[in-house]
């Protein structure tokens, strides 16, 4: 009997473990831009009216920015011109870290494939290049999409609605 207990306490203890570390990661899939644009308007109770949606030469942009709310959708027609953008962004990212530029939480990860990444925030940043003043939300690259969900405020309220829109698309946030 003692044995059955040792391996009941010791199987769970083992999945507890990996189940704190799968609730860890950041998981998200690309998301298509009808479906943005139906979170968008449901996550953020905006109109269609409300954000612009235009095609570029080498990408369609899905925009709305409101007082301190900043969302972008990118979709790329080249995923590699998706990777060099994003590539820009994880940069900046690290030489604000290098430099001590950030003050609170984040989470950041780029693929060595170059199919995916993130950088999750919520604190402080010092640097102009990057984003300067209070800094909730993410900043999500997969295959050709580039999404950036950000507040510049430490307003819950304007916190809530960047959550929420996340929360629609499935994307993961601090």
């Amino acid at each position: 009997m003692k044995k059955f207990v040792k391996s009941l306490v010791s199987t769970m203890l083992i999945g507890s473990m990996l189940f704190s570390f799968a609730g860890c990661s950041v998981k998200f899939d690309a998301v298509k831009a009808k479906d943005f644009k139906k979170a968008l308007e449901d996550a953020m109770d905006i109109d269609d009216d409300d954000y612009s949606d235009y095609d570029w030469d080498d990408s369609r942009n899905i925009w709305y920015y409101h007082k301190d709310i900043r969302i972008d959708y990118y979709q790329f027609d080249d995923a590699d011109d998706a990777y060099d953008y994003f590539e820009d962004l994880y940069d900046e990212w690290e030489d604000t870290l290098d430099d001590g530029d950030f003050d609170g939480k984040h989470k950041e990860k780029f693929k060595d494939d170059a199919t995916s990444g993130y950088i999750l925030l919520n604190g402080e940043s010092d640097n102009d290049d990057f984003y300067e003043g209070d800094i909730y939300g993410g900043i999500y690259f997969v295959d050709d999409i580039i999404i950036i969900a950000v507040c510049r405020s430490d307003k819950q309220k304007d916190m809530d609605k960047i959550d929420a829109l996340l929360d629609a698309i499935g994307y993961s946030h601090l």
